[in-house]
């Protein structure tokens, strides 16, 4: 028996069917609904499980079939309607249910229950408009995410970038990587990939060829025709043997299919007050934990310094005997002596510096390193000797 949430995600999906098969729009279920429907299993308790794919173009031809549709309690989001919202997909709403999350005040326009409605990407050309739709596509996803803090050159780049054209207006920008992504190219294509805030998963272009009609929960939807392949790549070759869902509802998301998401809005007032001393809360947590991180890093490498000198120390006195075993070109006792300088050679290269216990036995572990033909490793050492 399902529960009202569950029954209203089956709604909505139901009702995405309708459109497209009314305008002859291709669409598939995401890969856990098509599990429950090829496995015979029980339908997603998770509210946020909620999802189907379809190309960048079926995307649009459904937001324009979606826009005739009279009398509809529904909503369809999308960076191009809404300045703050997270990333580049659709969100096919309820608005006479809320699904609201604590931090996620301002995100969206109505935060009812929902099914997400994800592209099928590639690349496509000239080179230099997919990189830099790419760059916008991910300096958004990460300037609207949890954390918008940069840990490579490549998202300073992407993050600065949004940050920078964002003064010509938020909503315009917003508009504009919205229609450029929808109307990439799709020609020649090999391999599609869905991003999502966490991860991006990569499916062989052969597998949505075509579609398949499969049933769930008494209802008829399509899915990729390689059913096989596409729930490979999701979950992996046993995918027959994944554990059942193990989904708690969250102490932060509120939730329910008999509210609707307007009034709760309206009535609740100090939602934006919460909403931003969390978010000062969360700032400041962050602010101690890198902290802690960089004075653990500091530590890490004290002790490691440590074990620097101890290592040293014995190789030092070991030195006549590493002499005598290269004199006499033994080399497979070689490799047994140096086998701990070797752990710590490399774990010396990871912090851009080597391990020279002497300048004699650094020598001989060079000789031995060509010796035995371990050229990629004896080139990293040279580039700091």
């Amino acid at each position: 028996m399902l529960t009202r949430e569950q029954k209203k995600i089956l709604e909505l999906l139901k009702e995405i069917d309708i459109i497209c098969r009314k305008n002859k729009i291709t669409y598939f279920l995401s890969p856990y609904f098509t599990l429950c429907a090829v496995t015979g299993r029980p339908f997603p308790m998770n509210p946020m499980t909620g999802a189907v794919y379809m190309k960048p173009a079926d995307m649009e031809r459904f937001k324009n079939a979606f826009e005739e549709e009279p009398g509809l309690r529904r909503a369809l989001e999308s960076m191009d309607n809404n300045k703050h919202f997270p990333n580049f997909h659709l969100r096919y709403t309820d608005k006479d249910t809320l699904f609201y999350r604590l931090d996620d005040y301002g995100k969206y326009q109505h935060p009812g229950m929902a099914v997400n409605i994800l592209p099928l990407q590639c690349e496509y050309g000239p080179k230099w408009k997919y990189f830099w739709n790419r760059m916008l596509e991910e300096g958004w996803k990460k300037i609207n995410g949890k954390n918008s803090r940069w840990k490579t050159k490549r998202e300073f780049v992407c993050i600065w970038t949004v940050r920078f054209l964002s003064l010509c207006g938020r909503e315009w920008l917003g508009k504009r990587i919205f229609r450029d992504l929808i109307h990439q190219p799709q020609e020649e294509v090999k391999t599609y990939v869905v991003r999502t805030m966490n991860k991006n998963t990569y499916y062989p272009a052969y597998v949505f060829e075509e579609s398949l009609e499969v049933e769930l929960e008494g209802e008829r939807f399509f899915v990729p025709g390689d059913t096989d392949k596409y729930l490979t790549v999701a979950f992996g070759k046993k995918y027959q043997n994944k554990g059942p869902e193990n989904y708690r509802p969250s102490p932060v998301v509120m939730c329910s299919a008999l509210i609707p998401c307007e009034e709760f809005m309206q009535q609740s007032k100090e939602l934006k007050k919460l909403a931003a001393s969390r978010r000062k809360r969360a700032r400041r947590t962050d602010f101690g934990m890198s902290y802690k991180k960089y004075f653990n890093k500091c530590w890490d490498y004290a002790k490691f310094c440590g074990k620097k000198y101890t290592c040293a120390r014995a190789y030092r006195q070991k030195l006549d005997y590493i002499r005598n075993l290269y004199k006499n070109a033994d080399y497979v006792q070689l490799e047994n002596v140096f086998s701990e300088y070797t752990n710590v050679m490399n774990k010396c290269l990871k912090y851009d510096e080597i391990f020279e216990a002497d300048p004699e036995i650094l020598d001989l572990y060079m000789q031995y390193l060509e010796k035995t033909g371990r050229i990629p490793l004896l080139e990293k050492v040279k580039k700091y000797v």
